[in-house]
């Protein structure tokens, strides 16, 4: 009975901590609608501050708790509302996910920046040694407190919300924002306390929660995790739900950890971690057997044209191009770069997976790296000499996994969908690869493709490998995008109402997107010819793919591949930036390999100004290129010539990097410009066109035969004064041949789909819609008088009824 008692206040202790987090939780995602995935992100910056203030500077515990609690916690949450929560109003569920999961992944690269993991920081307890004798169990006053807490959290915030104008205020914000301000409100004001009240009510639950457990950025930032669990028994909505379900959690992880013997096994799976998979397990039942969401048109949202389809053609050529670009890079590039690199095409493939799913689908997915690693585990099992057949048994189970998954993912979308995509990679986490009988020693080697005489046994050859697969894979997505079923896809992600409405069974068309989707992240893992650790598989690794995903641009080929070179970039910036600090004349100075750290978080946040991600706005300015054969032509032969004279040549390969860098950023933009006919209304005469090329030869030249690593001693001064110097060369060829590149831009016609919907209906649109049917303006105007005529009669005679009815 005591042990019972003992598991069972310990449980109730850790479900205090997690209602406080879902509290704060609910809060925010109640009264601005937007999922806030850094909320233990949140926690974990208040518990090490906590740290920082009481124990390395010596504050006493009450003036720390509260500097901490109730001024920095508030006042950054509603820093986060106005920089960041504010500009994604509007946007797409996966806009919503991808900004909160980028702000997670910079908060804990900042966090692990400024203390380092690498050092010890107890937290001593609150009344530490004091404790009370209950049923002859000793309880410490630490965890009476955080039940007190979590009572006093409850009572707190059921009177807000029902007794206090601002509460009211606070909940009617995300159910009309507009109408709210009609009546005398203040949104903007709402929406920041809101988010305040959601960050202190976190670093409430992150301090409480230090006191327990060693001071962990990754720990704590996942602690969130619990909290998915927690709050969704409540939908998102329901403080008590949240509340019941923290009581739920904690005494079922605690009952776990006192009562099943970590030694017993279930076949190969050992149940030691149990406990840890027990807030998926909890997450993706309550997912299961909520209610389906009723289908619902979009609200007020951001309308965006639709990004153009690229032909199979350019397609193909695309893919040769890339293909054919990697193989010579890699051939230049240092053994120790070339591993990452190799790695970045790995992670490209990886990324290329969520263009169906996510880029023409609309379903969120923040899993594609377990399925990496089914496929990583299958094939080092079942293809020890690098069978085919054993990378197509590998690819097929991961197929099968994701259309099991998709089954019950069925009734969910949008946040819903990303929890419980989330769910499944912490239980794989847990339960699959951090068992010894699946992954010993906690890594698997996967051994390299073999097919006939060509085994893909060194880096260049995998490069190559990777290469040719992602060229291939892509031009299969291409060709699904234009057909029957890839317009099903996006109709479903346009507007699911409409497809019931025209009665499209779309359970097919989801578990495929699914299973293909699965397909292609398990092909990253089964030819991928490393070794990978089981920490590589886990959701924290798989959050930074999704997001560099959406980053680079998840609706393009292109994209996905700049989101995962993105991630094999960051290592070798890493090494490029070893020696290099940013600062002001070294008083305050930081290494820009920790700077690299949080980077990729920036760039998700960055993601509210451009949900298109990055690559769609890269192409507008290349696009010309590609429809102008001499200025293409030019440019494969410029590209070609310098990578002859440094494989062959006495260029130098950073004397290489900063050439081909000015030519492709300075001169290639403007080549459809010089080599286009002349016309007699050019603003361009041919004098200027050949004095812009001479200059742009000249500094193409000039970079090449600089010498670069000789002259210029540090990397990071070297590579920003190439940049400068591609940049000044562009604004002077601009300047000497009269006519910007953006001239060139053919506008995009408007979809008819959103004719009165993105803008106001005018006369053109009316004189438009009569050309199509047929009809002249004459016509158009006959019937305009007619219309009026008849309102004219109308009024006239309603008027006289009204005056024989006085």
């Amino acid at each position: 009975m005591d042990k019972f008692l003992v598991f069972t206040i310990a449980g109730l202790s850790s479900a205090a901590i997690y209602a406080i987090a879902a509290s704060g939780l609910v809060v925010t995602y109640t009264t601005s609608g937007i999922f806030n995935f850094a909320h233990g992100a949140f926690g974990m910056l208040a518990a090490f501050g906590f740290w920082q203030v009481s124990v390395a500077w010596g504050v006493p515990t009450i003036p720390a708790v509260i500097l901490i609690v109730f001024v920095a916690a508030p006042l950054f949450g509603a820093v986060v509302e106005r920089v960041i929560m504010r500009g994604i109003e509007g946007s797409s569920d996966v806009v919503k996910i991808v900004v909160t999961v980028s702000l997670m992944v910079a908060l804990l690269g900042l966090a692990q920046v400024i203390w380092p993991p690498d050092v010890s920081r107890p937290v001593p307890p609150f009344f530490e040694g004091r404790s009370v004798e209950f049923a002859g169990v000793r309880v410490q006053w630490s965890r009476l407190l955080a039940l007190v807490v979590a009572v006093v959290v409850a009572g707190g915030l059921r009177l807000l919300f029902t007794r206090t104008r601002l509460g009211i205020a606070m909940r009617a914000v995300v159910d009309d924002r507009s109408l709210l301000q009609l009546n005398g409100g203040r949104p903007g004001r709402t929406a920041m306390l809101s988010w305040g009240l959601g960050a202190a009510l976190a670093a409430i639950s992150g301090v409480l929660y230090s006191t327990e457990q060693t001071l962990s950025a990754v720990t704590l930032t996942l602690l969130v995790v619990n909290t998915y669990a927690v709050a969704v028994v409540g939908r998102l909505r329901s403080l008590p739900g949240a509340f019941l379900g923290a009581v739920i959690l904690g005494l079922a992880q605690s009952y776990v950890t006192g009562y099943i013997n970590p030694d017993l096994t279930v076949g190969p799976i050992a149940l030691g971690n149990l406990a840890a998979a027990l807030p998926a397990i909890m997450l993706f039942t309550v997912l299961l057997i909520q209610p389906e969401a009723r289908l619902r048109s979009h609200g007020a949202a951001r309308l965006r044209p639709p990004q153009p389809v690229p032909s199979q053609r350019i397609a193909v050529f695309g893919g040769l191009a890339l293909v054919l670009v990697l193989a010579a890079l890699g051939s230049l590039i240092a053994p120790s770069d070339l591993v990452l690199v190799t790695k970045g095409a790995g992670f490209a493939l990886i990324t290329l997976s969520l263009v169906p799913l996510t880029g023409y689908a609309g379903q969120i997915s923040l899993a594609q790296l377990t399925f990496t690693g089914i496929g990583a585990v299958a094939m080092a099992a079942w293809g020890a000499n690098g069978s085919p057949l054993a990378v197509a048994a590998s690819i097929a189970l991961c197929a099968a996994v994701g259309a099991v998954i998709a089954l019950p993912a069925l009734r969910l979308s949008g946040i819903y969908l990303a929890l419980a995509t989330a769910a499944f990679a912490l239980f794989c986490t847990a339960m699959i690869f951090n068992q010894q009988q699946i992954i010993p020693s906690g890594s698997v080697q996967v051994p390299p493709l073999s097919i006939g005489p060509f085994t893909a046994d060194t880096d260049f050859k995998q490069l190559v490998l990777l290469a040719i697969l992602f060229a291939g894979t892509g031009n299969l997505l291409v060709w699904l995008r234009r057909s029957a079923w890839g317009r099903r896809l996006t109709a479903m992600k346009d507007s699911p109402v409409a497809c019931a409405t025209l009665g499209l069974n779309l359970t097919s068309t989801k578990v495929g997107v699914f299973a293909l989707s699965a397909a292609i992240a398990g092909a990253g893992g089964a030819l991928a010819g490393r070794t990978f650790t089981a920490d590589n598989f886990a959701l924290p690794s798989s959050l930074p793919v999704t997001m560099l995903a959406v980053v680079g641009g998840i609706g393009s080929i292109a994209g996905a591949f700049m989101g995962g070179m993105l991630l094999g970039a960051i290592p070798i910036a890493s090494t490029v930036f070893a020696a290099n600090a940013i600062g002001v004349f070294r008083f305050v100075s930081i290494p820009v390999r920790d700077v690299l750290t949080f980077t990729p978080g920036l760039m998700g946040i960055s993601l509210g100004r451009e949900p298109d991600g990055a690559a769609p706005q890269i192409a507008v300015g290349y696009r010309a290129v590609g429809r102008s054969a001499a200025a293409l032509a030019f440019t494969v032969g410029g590209v070609v010539a310098l990578w002859l004279a440094t494989r062959f040549g006495p260029l130098a390969k950073w004397s290489f990097a900063a050439a081909l860098f000015v030519f492709v950023v300075a001169a290639v933009p403007l080549l459809p410009l010089i080599l286009r006919p002349v016309l007699p209304e050019d603003t361009a005469p041919p004098p200027r066109r050949l004095a812009c090329a001479l200059w742009l030869a000249l500094v193409t030249v000039a970079a090449a035969v600089f010498p670069w690593a000789d002259r210029i001693s540090s990397n990071g001064v070297r590579i920003l004064l190439i940049i400068v110097f591609a940049a000044l060369s562009a604004r002077v060829a601009i300047g000497i041949l009269g006519v910007a590149p953006e001239q060139l831009r053919r506008p995009i016609p408007p979809s008819p789909d959103l004719v009165g919907v993105d803008r106001p209906l005018v006369r053109a649109d009316a004189l438009e819609a009569t050309r199509q049917m047929g009809l002249s303006e004459d016509d158009f105007e006959a019937e305009v008088e007619a219309i009026g005529l008849e309102h004219v009669t109308a009024s006239r005679g309603a008027s006289a009824v009204a005056g024989a009815d006085r």
